[in-house]
């Protein structure tokens, strides 16, 4: 139990000495960093953890200079045909970033396309784009939310974020890993609520789902459980 409260716990470390960018804008080469307003990203994916946002953003209280905490590790982005940039990754330290006050920010622009007639293409085959639902349904690119403020709440996304930092299973380089694991929670726990009150039981039977056999197909699979999980945790697939 203190591990997983260890879990939900988020140091955010300042960042010092940074050098300010130019505004984001068609001048920028790929690769180049600049800042851009956080209101002008257009998400890639449906969903986010709020659990997961929120915790850490109240933990962010104090900050103040966000161009420059980003500096480091700028956010990654693409440039569209019509000029949008679209964040490819880094949906949750956005969306922190948003609910802890922050107007802008330092981003990484990527790629860049000009062909409007095969923007999402270029998109899927690079894997820039996530088009499920959080139940593993396809969705189209016009299903996407326009603004970081518009993306929905994924539960089983910030459990599987939590379960992922208290080493259930392991980071790879696999896209989208974080998404698999959540379906697979959600799949095998009938997608009954989780919520703050009942995080840690939630944690608890990730722990134990992490490791069956089911599982074994997934990014970072951590192998064999060592016990059984009792029945009454898990819900048979369909």
């Amino acid at each position: 139990m203190v591990r997983l409260f260890a879990v939900l716990g988020f140091a955010v470390l300042p960042l010092a000495g940074a050098i300010a960018a130019p505004e984001c804008n068609r001048s920028i080469p790929v690769n180049g960093t600049c800042e851009i307003t956080l209101a002008a990203l257009h998400p890639t994916q449906p969903a986010v953890g709020m659990i997961q946002v929120e915790e850490r953003a109240a933990r962010m209280a104090g900050e103040t200079n966000f161009t420059r905490y980003t500096a480091r590790r700028p956010i990654p982005v693409v440039q569209s045909p019509d000029g949008s940039f679209y964040l490819t990754d880094s949906h949750h330290l956005a969306s922190v970033l948003v609910r802890a006050g922050a107007q802008r920010a330092t981003a990484q622009v990527i790629g860049r396309f000009d062909n409007p007639a095969s923007f999402w293409q270029e998109m899927q085959a690079r894997h820039w784009v996530y088009l499920f639902d959080p139940k593993g349904n396809p969705i189209q690119p016009s299903a996407l939310p326009q603004r970081l403020a518009d993306l929905a709440d994924d539960p089983y996304r910030a459990l599987a974020g939590y379960a992922q930092d208290a080493g259930y299973y392991r980071k790879t380089d696999a896209y989208f890993m974080e998404f698999h694991w959540a379906r697979y929670f959600g799949s095998r726990m009938g997608w009954r609520p989780v919520d703050r009150m009942n995080l840690l039981e939630a944690l608890q039977t990730a722990e134990a789902l992490a490791c069956q056999p089911e599982a074994r197909e997934l990014p970072g699979y951590p192998g064999p459980c060592s016990s059984v999980l009792p029945s009454n945790k898990i819900t048979p697939l369909n």
